[in-house]
């Protein structure tokens, strides 16, 4: 892979500049947008020619925040009291119904 300075200085300091703005994790659309800019960043570092070194870097960087967006999305489980409910139910339901 061809390695030239002036490319991976310049990913490096888009890769700095785009971590930076996002130093809070509570904004869903901001982490979407964060991963979504890194995987742009990625591509064009690639197609570019980029060193291998500066690909993990920005790899690296894509990797923990697909994490963090991941592991920060809101989980769509029922609430404990419902899911109690429903297990009460077909007990009642068995002994309400003779047999």
């Amino acid at each position: 892979m061809r390695a030239d300075p002036c490319h991976d200085s310049r990913f490096t300091g888009e890769l700095a500049a785009l971590l930076a703005t996002k130093q809070s994790s509570d904004d869903e659309a901001a982490r979407e947008a964060l991963f979504a800019a890194l995987s742009r960043l990625e591509r064009q570092a690639l197609i570019a020619g980029a060193a291998d070194s500066t690909l993990q870097k920005i790899a690296e960087a894509r990797f923990l925040v697909g994490i963090l967006r991941d592991s920060m999305r809101p989980s769509r489980i029922a609430p404990l009291r419902s899911l109690l409910r429903l297990a009460a139910e077909p007990r009642r339901l068995a002994e309400a119904d003779p047999v």
